[in-house]
């Protein structure tokens, strides 16, 4: 395996738009109930997954409080929207937090409108509160030439991007053999410690299928996974570990 970092993704327990209908299951599941939410993360770090994704959400936030005061001492990732990353920056400092990440659709915005010093001036504040900087972007074949080419680079150390076997969410319309060598290309100019996520394709790949192609991508870091049920979180993770072992 060449990524050596497993962090738990918090997309179903924000109720993130990309899982369509399971969106309305994930919000009947989680929303309001914090206890639901550290079930699943407690399964998670019994799977040994020390790594969670954090951003502004008092459920997921008391599900983390309440998974730490049982023993579980997590390791967060932060991810914030660049106009509240004030009151972003206050929570994270409440945990064990290392690196913040400005989530992917607010960056990719800020890159349509050429908006350079607000995303300097927030990776900035990032770096001054004591945090490895850190972007997402959603749009990778776009932005990652843009990031590299800018003097955006040198403002940030690690970028999420998407990642699975058809490219879904990649924006790309197949990840061919053609797009898999030019996106490889990209991340390696790029030069930066690189997470991947969407690495399930949203459930449309089973952990096996998804981590059996990545295992081998050597341009890769660490993975974000984002699961939803105790037992998707003993299934993805068990691959997981047996990849690592």
């Amino acid at each position: 395996m060449t990524f050596n970092k497993v962090i738990l993704g918090c997309s179903p327990f924000t109720l993130g738009y990309q899982f369509g209908h399971r969106s309305r299951i994930y919000e009947l599941d989680f929303s309001n109930n914090p206890e639901a939410i550290q079930e699943v993360i407690d399964k998670a770090y019994e799977m040994n997954v020390h790594n969670i994704s954090l951003k502004l959400n008092e459920d997921l936030q008391k599900a983390i409080n309440n998974s730490e005061k049982e023993g579980n001492n997590w390791s967060v990732f932060g991810l914030s929207n660049i106009d509240n990353l004030n009151d972003s920056l206050e929570v994270f400092s409440g945990y064990d937090t290392k690196t913040v990440i400005i989530d992917g659709q607010d960056l990719d915005n800020y890159l349509d409108t050429l908006d350079y010093d607000s995303i300097k001036n927030s990776l900035d504040t990032i770096r001054d509160a004591g945090y490895i900087p850190a972007v997402e972007t959603r749009r990778p074949f776009k932005n990652i030439p843009l990031l590299t080419n800018s003097s955006l680079n040198d403002y940030f150390d690690t970028i999420m991007i998407p990642l699975n076997f058809y490219g879904y969410m990649m924006d790309c319309n197949f990840f061919d053999d053609e797009n898999r060598n030019k996106f490889k290309q990209m991340v390696e100019k790029l030069n930066k410690t690189v997470i991947a996520n969407r690495t399930l394709a949203t459930g449309i790949l089973s952990p096996k299928e998804a981590y059996d192609f990545l295992k081998n991508i050597d341009y890769i870091d660490g993975v974000c996974v984002g699961v939803a049920k105790k037992e998707e979180a003993e299934e993805t993770f068990e691959i997981i570990n047996n990849i690592k072992d």
